[in-house]
């Protein structure tokens, strides 16, 4: 099988490589050069990772790429969307709460707080590729924000495990809420670096 990589042909030395040597040389390579993988083509068909691992057979593979910038802007675009999102979950989960639907408002704080670990995920990779700290991102405060949301998650689980729904939509609306909104301004900046051409 001939392996392209954006283009030019990768040669390798002796015997034909396996597929898991392929794509990790193909991974390593790119790596290097700040990139990642965008797509791979098997004679002209697109497949994802998994797929071109399982494959047999095929005569060319086709490697594109793109920056991890690229990957990151986008990311964090996506990130900010659902920061929103989110927020009006947290929202709508207080009110269920309020109102006495206690197995809706506590199905949706489930959600919520995958989507936190989610958020917060993303904020701390993306700081990493940038190469900046909670106090260069923004106007500062992030790790204060960062902190103020755990506790506030801490108490929200208590809350969960007490069995005490109304003290749940309080912290949801006063503690939780307001730390999700702040994070929205972050994403932004973040973005913003990543959309810079200085890093």
């Amino acid at each position: 099988m001939k392996i392209y990589l954006d283009g030019e042909e990768i040669v390798f030395p002796g015997e034909a490589p396996s597929k898991e040597d392929v794509l990790t040389i193909v991974k390593e390579t790119l790596g290097k050069k700040g990139r990642l993988i965008r797509s791979i083509e098997i004679d002209g068909a697109e497949l994802d990772e998994e797929a071109f691992l399982a494959l047999s057979g095929g005569t060319e593979a086709r490697f594109g790429s793109r920056p991890v910038r690229d990957f990151l802007v986008a990311t964090l675009t996506d990130a900010s969307e659902y920061q929103q999102r989110l927020a009006s979950g947290l929202g709508r989960a207080a009110d269920h709460l309020e109102a006495d639907r206690t197995t809706e408002g506590l199905e949706l704080v489930g959600k919520a707080a995958e989507g936190i670990g989610w958020i917060l995920q993303v904020i701390h990779h993306s700081e990493i590729l940038l190469g900046v700290n909670d106090s260069e991102v923004g106007g500062g405060g992030l790790g204060e924000v960062k902190a103020a949301l755990l506790a506030e998650l801490e108490k929200a689980s208590r809350s969960v495990e007490e069995g005490k729904p109304l003290e749940l939509a309080y912290t949801l609306r006063l503690g939780i809420l307001p730390r999700i909104e702040s994070l929205g301004g972050y994403i932004g900046a973040l973005r913003d670096i990543g959309d810079s051409t200085v890093q």
